[in-house]
């Protein structure tokens, strides 16, 4: 349900801004590539797996239509000192649109660029909560042992959220029309579905949630190809 949204979505968003950027610029181009960031992070990090897919259209000489999808899943221990309280775990997918406008004054002939931008996501994701440790300290001061009981937490289906996010964005020229670039974010969370008696820990997309704030940061890097469509003399 969620992936078929997403790509009704990207598609009438697609047409409508390909229809819109035809008229009045020198040049137009779609480009389109793969996050690097999670794919190294997947194989580096234990218990995390993601994957993103990116583009862009422009629409006017400096400013561009920006859309990411991605998929990621997390799973996470929490504990204090060396006794384990729970073990957590989301999975979900997210959705990115936004614009990005080219900052950075380029030298005729350069294709370097320097872009700021701003995105609107949405996402949804289901929780489990795994086993729970339960301590009592009257309990460790009578038995010496921990925890006193553990039972298997509930899991969570049908969370979602929203927020905005600020991205400081660079992309360098290595070849052709290939691409590495990265970005910087910063992420402010609008609005979110909790599940009932616990919080959301994690969001796909914005990361680590901290409690008693709304602001989130990350950063990625990755490749792409762009394609020129149009120019006009």
């Amino acid at each position: 349900m969620w992936s078929s949204y997403i790509s009704k979505s990207v598609v009438f968003w697609l047409i409508l801004f390909a229809t819109v950027s035809i008229y009045g610029q020198k040049e137009y181009g779609i480009r389109g590539g793969v996050d690097l960031s999670k794919l190294v992070r997947s194989n580096l990090q234990k218990g995390y797996q993601g994957f993103e897919i990116f583009g862009d259209l422009t629409l006017k000489d400096k400013t561009k239509i920006a859309v990411e999808i991605g998929s990621e899943t997390f799973n996470t221990n929490e504990s204090i000192e060396q006794n384990l309280l729970y073990n957590y775990q989301v999975s979900g997918e997210y959705l990115k649109l936004g614009l990005d406008w080219e900052i950075y004054q380029r030298k005729p002939g350069e294709k370097n660029q320097i872009t700021a931008g701003a995105r609107y996501v949405v996402a949804s994701f289901d929780t489990a909560q795994g086993v729970t440790n339960f301590y009592d300290t009257a309990w460790v001061q009578r038995y010496g042992a921990f925890p006193n009981f553990s039972q298997k937490g509930p899991e969570h289906s049908g969370l979602s959220a929203s927020y905005l996010e600020g991205v400081l964005g660079f992309k360098t020229h290595i070849a052709k029309q290939i691409y590495l670039g990265g970005s910087f974010r910063m992420g402010f969370l609008v609005s979110q579905k909790e599940p009932e008696n616990f919080d959301n820990l994690w969001i796909p997309g914005f990361n680590k949630v901290t409690d008693g704030a709304r602001f989130g940061f990350s950063y990625n890097y990755g490749i792409s190809y762009y394609l020129p469509i149009k120019k006009n003399r």
